[in-house]
């Protein structure tokens, strides 16, 4: 799949498949209220994070099965079976089943979030690689703000799920015509905690994955809290900036190196800190969303560090298994975390943000000098 020419309708149609992706979390989180009618006492945000789980558990172990099936294969796969979960659950089953269904649908999700940016990684010119990348980390603020439109205008949750699975059929026949063979790559079979153990220690493979991990341990935190804090009119408007300092980082990185972006990313994120801390309260709606543009570079960074640091497609198909893991390992402790601290204040989730920043900045910095 590697070539001179960038095949940007290939890479079009795989961020396409990002925003479905992003809508398989959207589609439930959006609709906890409706669901509630159907579930009456159920713990329905386990049905969210049923998704997470499966991304913690397996993400790793997704990077090596997507390398063995091959892209398109696994592609294609992730598609079908995500289809067929979400018509399942749009018969709204007992929630012990629905609950196996959004298992099951996370195994779908892990295997797109996987295999796509691996694919669209293969299908830029070395030059514009980073810009891909760039793209590609737009795909879960861009997708989740669009899903929220959808799920407006829908009469009901099962609508929402049906939606879901025509949308990947539909893009599932365009794909598989456009993807260029992707045999499958050899890989030793090891036992699960080896081949953690394999990827972790390998400086190159998860280096994009330990700058990703920072940032999303803070991200959805002040996504989830600042605007109580700042103005309520920032909460639509927060996700979406955040798409400008991640395509923005994309575009950087054509020129200046994907760690040099993460850390530029974890630096600005500790000034816009001090500086929403700092501000009058009238001023401070304006400031948190440039926080969150400069938080945005981040991801963008490290979505381009992945093609930058490794060249061959098993490499880049194991280094995303990792940061589809330790980003699931970071959404799902960002919330609690900042929520332990909301008797503080705004004061609270910002002291937290600030030391993950300083974490992610030191912990970037660290693990390059050990791949120079």
């Amino acid at each position: 799949m590697d070539r001179d020419k960038t095949d940007w309708l290939l890479i079009g149609l795989l961020w396409a498949l990002g925003l479905l992706a992003a809508g398989q979390f959207a589609k439930v989180a959006l609709a906890l209220e409706a669901l509630g009618r159907s579930y009456p006492g159920a713990p329905l945000p386990l049905a969210v994070s049923a998704l997470s789980i499966t991304g913690i558990v397996f993400g790793v172990t997704a990077g090596v099965i997507v390398a063995r099936l091959g892209l398109s294969r696994a592609l294609i796969g992730a598609m079908a079976l995500g289809a067929v979960a979400s018509l399942a659950q749009a018969l709204l089953p007992p929630f012990p089943v629905l609950l196996a269904l959004r298992l099951l649908e996370g195994v779908a999700h892990l295997g797109i979030v996987v295999a796509a940016p691996t694919a669209m990684a293969m299908a830029a010119s070395p030059r514009d690689e980073p810009v891909a990348m760039g793209l590609w980390g737009t795909f879960f603020s861009l997708g989740f703000a669009l899903w929220a439109v959808v799920v407006g205008v829908l009469p009901d949750p099962s609508a929402g799920f049906v939606l879901h699975a025509v949308a990947l059929v539909a893009l599932a026949l365009p794909l598989w015509r456009r993807l260029p063979p992707s045999p499958p790559v050899a890989q030793d079979r090891m036992a699960f905690v080896a081949r953690h153990l394999e990827i972790y220690r390998a400086p190159r493979l998860v280096a994009p994955a330990l700058g990703f991990f920072w940032h999303t341990a803070l991200f959805l935190g002040l996504l989830t809290f600042l605007p109580g804090f700042v103005g309520g009119w920032t909460a639509p408007l927060l996700p979406l900036v955040a798409l400008v300092g991640t395509f923005g980082a994309g575009l950087a990185a054509r020129r200046i190196a994907p760690r040099a972006v993460m850390m530029t990313g974890f630096a600005l994120s500790l000034l816009g800190l001090a500086v929403l801390l700092a501000v009058p309260e009238e001023a401070r709606g304006a400031v948190a969303l440039c926080l969150i543009v400069v938080i945005g570079i981040v991801p963008g960074g490290a979505f381009a560090a992945v093609p930058a640091l490794n060249q061959s497609r098993a490499d880049r198909a194991r280094a995303n298994g990792a940061m589809a893991q330790l980003g699931n390992v970071g959404t799902g402790v960002s919330v609690p975390l900042m929520a332990a601290t909301l008797g503080a204040g705004l004061t609270g989730p910002v002291a937290v943000a600030a030391v993950l920043s300083a974490l992610g900045l030191g912990v970037v910095w660290l693990i390059h000098r050990k791949i120079a």
